[in-house]
């Protein structure tokens, strides 16, 4: 069969990544600050969406309840899919485990779809296997345990290779692909939204061709305006927003300021951040050690390339400039755009890196027994230091939750304080403790409801006042009386205080969406019908 050798590449593919999060099934989750952050988000979206909120815009629970606004925020496609797996399991842990494995091997099968449009599927399937063994990749998962950006690290290669079918192709369903994975990426990770986007640029210039250049860039633009539209249910909110948010004023932590996190802009392990990041960019170059065989082939690239040496052009010209994005020298791009500045680490760019490298090893790999014994000895040495150090300490070192340390971290975790970033900027982080949701001088209160979004308590008569709500002063908080709008505001440590009548008042307390993100609902709709649409090949359309 002339499918059959595509098949066994593919299931080949879906194997070794498989196997990358073996250790994963067998001692359990891997643990590390950001795991916790991860779950105090997802147990109440998850919760939200069993009682109906298929879209939640406010986290109660948090905060010892006075809650935040980062379901607003945080883009929320690994929510979606912790809980799919959570509504089919009836568990967490085992939700956890698949979504784990579900996000590995849909890595390596973009790896592999974009790789294919490079090179031969017989090495587009070791380009799989180099991708799952990328230190950084596992340190995503095993090490930081930074869940979301692995999961937009396994969107992102089906992005570059969408770009690089609209590039050598142009057709709509190539267009629809690209729209619909960039507004997925959207919905997973910010940063790496960010940091991908202007990837993606840099690539998209590399490898169009100069005889269709304004055809192509406007087919890529278009596509990449309908993946925003797509997924507007999220950025429109999430940027209209952010100056209700502390983005590291309240409470400030140094280590994630951009200006500390350079690599190689310091050998001390003071800074462990960059100092593990330094080890595994090391630990990264010694395992692209092949490419060393195709330095004396780079001129030819830009003169009398082959296909194959033409289409990795771009890959080289990536590669580069990710790994110069992610040095000192970059610092004045830094300076310049402050969306940028966001992502916290310039070494998030390793996740470029990771990608770029995986394919050019794939590709020279075939060359290293052309080399001379020496050589070829020093190579499979880099290679091999470069693996066993990333499973021995990248992997082996990881600190494990097993089912019921897993489940036991998951119970404590409600309730906890949010990240800073979350922080309304009328807030402080340890708000005055409230034995009762809500308190009035003077005045008996009794609550009737209370549910994330909307809340109900009746107030006994007397002097005019404020009540004082346990949660957390937003503007989209509306509190009412009958007919009667009641004025809100925060206190000083930002709880929510409302202005109360003398005569005795049933309040309603709703969190009220604006006007926009109810048409950012509808635009996302229309976004993912129109790719939809796109998707259908024409001869479908033209029966119908």
């Amino acid at each position: 069969m002339a499918g059959s050798p595509v098949v066994k590449h593919v299931a080949f593919v879906v194997a070794v990544s498989v196997l990358a999060v073996v250790p994963v099934l067998l001692f359990g989750v891997p643990s590390n600050r950001d795991l916790s952050n991860h779950f105090r988000f997802a147990l109440p979206f998850y919760d939200a969406i069993a009682g109906g909120n298929f879209y939640p815009g406010w986290l109660a629970e948090s905060n010892g309840g006075y809650g935040d606004p980062s379901f607003r925020f945080y883009p929320p496609a690994l929510y979606y899919l912790l809980s799919l797996f959570r509504f089919f399991t009836g568990e967490w842990y085992v939700a956890t485990l698949l979504t784990l494995v579900f996000v590995a091997v849909a890595g390596g099968l973009g790896i592999y779809f974009w790789a294919r449009t490079l090179l031969p599927s017989s090495q587009a399937m070791w380009v799989g296997l180099f991708y799952a063994l990328a230190p950084y990749h596992l340190n995503q998962l095993y090490q930081a345990t930074m869940l979301a950006e692995w999961a937009g690290a396994g969107v992102l290669p089906f992005v570059f290779a969408f770009v690089e079918r609209v590039c050598a192709h142009g057709r709509r369903r190539d267009v629809a692909g690209l729209a619909g994975c960039y507004a997925l990426l959207v919905l997973t990770h910010l940063p790496l939204t960010v940091i991908g986007s202007m990837a993606l640029v840099v690539y998209a210039f590399a490898r169009v061709d100069a005889l269709r250049r304004l055809q192509t860039l406007a087919k890529l633009a278009g596509a990449a305006a309908l993946g925003l539209c797509a997924s507007s249910i999220y950025w429109i909110t999430m940027v209209s927003e952010l100056r209700w948010i502390g983005i590291n004023a309240v409470d400030h932590d140094a280590s994630v300021d951009y200006r500390f996190n350079f690599l190689l802009s310091t050998f001390s392990p003071d800074n462990m951040n960059v100092w593990w990041m330094n080890i595994l960019l090391l630990m990264t170059l010694l395992l692209s050690a092949p490419t060393l065989t195709a330095l004396k082939k780079i001129p030819s690239l830009w003169r009398n390339a082959s296909r194959n040496q033409h289409r990795l052009r771009p890959v080289v010209v990536l590669t580069a400039f990710a790994l110069f994005m992610a040095l000192p020298l970059s610092r004045p791009l830094w300076n310049l755009f402050s969306p940028l500045q966001q992502t916290q680490f310039p070494w998030r760019w390793l996740t470029i890196v990771s990608l770029g490298t995986a394919v050019l090893i794939a590709a020279a790999v075939p060359k290293i027994s052309e080399c001379a014994r020496i050589p070829r000895m020093l190579i499979l040495s880099a290679m091999t230091i470069a693996v066993v150090f990333t499973l021995s300490h990248v992997v082996r070192e990881a600190k494990y939750l097993p089912r019921t340390s897993f489940e036991n971290t998951l119970a404590a975790v409600r309730g906890t304080a949010s990240v800073n970033y979350w922080f309304p900027i009328w807030a402080t982080p340890t708000p005055k403790p409230m034995t009762n949701q809500v308190e009035v001088a003077g005045r008996s209160v009794t609550v009737n409801s209370w549910t994330p979004e909307a809340r109900r308590f009746s107030v006994a008569a007397g002097e005019a006042t404020t009540a004082r709500v346990k949660t957390f002063y937003y503007p989209h908080w509306t509190a009412t009386s009958g007919d009667q709008l009641l004025q809100t505001r925060p206190d000083k440590d930002g709880a929510l205080l409302i202005s109360i009548p003398r005569d005795a008042a049933t309040i309603d307390l709703v969190f009220k969406e604006p006007p926009r993100s109810r048409v950012s609902s509808f635009a996302s709709l229309a976004g993912f019908a129109f790719i939809g649409a796109l998707a259908i090949p024409l001869q479908w359309r033209r029966k119908r």
